[in-house]
């Protein structure tokens, strides 16, 4: 019954991320979550409806991403267990969700979201430890986050912004304070699988001829998708958790 909960919670931050991110990208709409907005002309179609009444689109994409949300939030779950730990990880669900879709549709990481959704999950995170936590764990995190930091802001540097931009060196602080807080190879793992994943990506691109060697990929997707396999990765077993 849990997991069908938790699902059921996942499903629902994937539609309130999908929101979040097409209403981020205007600095001037409010942020309100579930109005249901299409992607296409911005119309406020609401949930209950599964095709827009002004441009007709239907919902296809944002389905998808609830369901998968919902799957990475019962992933969550078997990893960190029924505890208060749980509300941060879901919460870095929801803001992730949300930059990934920014990502996509517009190749930003929306410093609107990234910046401020990033200080209230760490202060979340921080509340729990105190409240039911190690703080060993989340000094660990903190420097995970400043490491992972510091990686992307080498990598940024070296790649003069092409491909990698300054949004994803600012992603990389909360993916590394959220895999870290699991242990040092959590986060490595998530390093690992996101050089893996982008370069899959790349290649099944340039390969189907839809990119170029010289076409500028999102780098966003990647870096979350490497941090949530690594988190699920934990779950499963294929990472233990430090004792």
């Amino acid at each position: 019954m849990t997991y069908v909960f938790v699902g059921a919670v996942g499903f629902l931050i994937g539609l309130a991320a999908h929101d979040l991110a097409i209403q981020s990208l205007s600095e001037t709409t409010p942020l309100r979550p579930f109005q249901g907005i299409c992607r296409v002309c911005l119309h406020e179609r609401s949930w209950f409806h599964v095709r827009c009444g002004r441009c007709g689109r239907a919902v296809v994409r944002e389905a998808i991403l609830a369901l998968v949300s919902a799957a990475v939030a019962i992933a969550f779950l078997h990893t960190v267990g029924w505890n208060w730990l749980l509300v941060p990880y879901l919460g870095f669900l929801l803001l992730t969700t949300a930059l990934v879709v920014t990502d996509l549709e517009a190749f930003r990481i929306v410093d609107r979201l990234n910046l401020r959704g990033s200080a209230v999950l760490v202060g979340l995170l921080t509340l729990t430890t105190a409240v039911d936590g190690d703080w060993g764990d989340m000094g660990r995190g903190v420097a995970g986050g400043a490491a992972y930091f510091a990686g992307a802001s080498l990598l940024f540097v070296l790649a003069r912004g092409r491909g990698f931009g300054a949004g994803d060196v600012k992603l990389s602080v909360q993916l590394g304070v959220f895999t870290a807080y699991l242990g040092w190879s959590v986060l490595g793992w998530a390093v690992f699988g996101t050089a893996l994943i982008g370069g899959v990506v790349a290649f099944v691109l340039i390969l189907g001829g839809a990119a170029s060697r010289k076409t500028e990929l999102p780098y966003g997707p990647p870096m979350i998708l490497g941090a949530w396999t690594a988190i699920v990765m934990v779950g499963v077993g294929a990472i233990p958790i430090p004792s």
